[in-house]
């Protein structure tokens, strides 16, 4: 409560400076950029002696949006040319990238990062998620600079329940990286993070909100607890690592990583390397995996699908 009163008053303080900002940056556009630039917002920066965020639209690029920062006095020409520049590379980067995977077939609905972390609709399967992993590869392989690149797969129902646009004339880049279509897209529902490097093979992940995660972890370490009971008798669970692998060709199979430790070590030294189902259920035995530390310091795991 008091750091949100804090944040408040700050912005409460810092809206005159804001509109002072707003000023300058519209006189630098005018002079500069003639009928090119228009405000769309001018957001006090925290604290409020750090000026403001200013966003212009452009006139002749609808996709794109120029970002710059105003404090007390006007941006030279230099820094709006620079900031204009990099707005639109920005707009260009986005019709490429959205270029490619539409010739795949895929709409983008959302980006994570300006311009990256794309979100496309699809629901794969264990018989068609290597043909869509490849179609996307072949996409993103087809145009100079896309990868490395990662692709957010939403379930088609999740993207038709997708709220409007407040305000559907904003710049394409805005409307695609506003956090209330991220926050669609992303908080409710378990959706898949596609990997693709310059070389090697794709990677899938399944990423699932906070309350689903706890239950698969609970149900991995349970599951680890038990063949550690029965297996390797004295030792027990140290904490179940945070990043998972989808095996590959299966989107109902998971590779996780268990940290285990001996009875009456202080930290996990080895781990375990489990296949589950969706639901955190042992499939088929672990790779066990030991001294995996070098004294106090970070675990040295394998690869999950190596």
């Amino acid at each position: 409560m008091i750091v949100s009163a804090v944040m408040l008053l700050g912005r409460a303080a810092g809206l005159p400076a804001a509109r002072r900002a707003k000023r300058l940056a519209e006189d630098a556009a005018a002079t500069s950029h003639p009928a090119r630039l228009t405000v769309i917002s001018a957001r006090p920066c925290f604290p409020a002696s750090g000026g403001a965020e200013i966003l212009f639209r452009v006139a002749d690029d609808p996709d794109a949006f120029v970002r710059l920062r105003v404090d007390r006095v006007p941006p030279a020409p230099a820094e709006l040319r620079d900031a204009v520049d990099a707005g639109l590379a920005a707009a260009d980067r986005w019709r490429q990238l959205s270029g490619a995977l539409r010739q795949g077939g895929h709409e983008v609905y959302g980006l994570g990062r300006l311009v990256a972390e794309p979100w496309i609709a699809a629901a794969p399967s264990n018989d068609t998620v290597e043909d869509l992993l490849s179609g996307l590869h072949a996409c993103l392989r087809g145009q100079p600079g896309l990868l490395p690149a990662s692709v957010m797969i939403a379930e088609p129902a999740v993207v038709r329940a997708l709220p409007r646009d407040r305000d559907p004339s904003l710049p394409t880049l805005l409307r695609l990286n506003a956090n209330r279509r991220l926050a669609a897209l992303s908080g409710r529902r378990p959706y898949y993070r596609a990997s693709f490097g310059v070389r090697g093979t794709p990677e899938l992940s399944l990423v699932q909100p906070f309350a689903l995660w706890q239950r698969y972890e609970d149900a991995v370490a349970a599951s680890a607890a038990a063949w550690l009971a029965e297996a390797l008798p004295g030792t027990g669970v140290s904490g179940v690592m945070s990043r998972t692998q989808l095996v590959p060709g299966r989107v109902d199979r998971v590779r996780v990583h268990v940290v285990f430790h001996e009875e009456g070590a202080t930290q996990g030294n080895h781990a375990l390397t489990l296949t589950t189902d969706l639901a955190g259920s042992l499939v088929g035995p672990p790779a066990v995996h030991r001294d995996l530390r070098d004294g106090p310091g970070p675990l040295h795991l394998p690869p999950l699908l190596g």
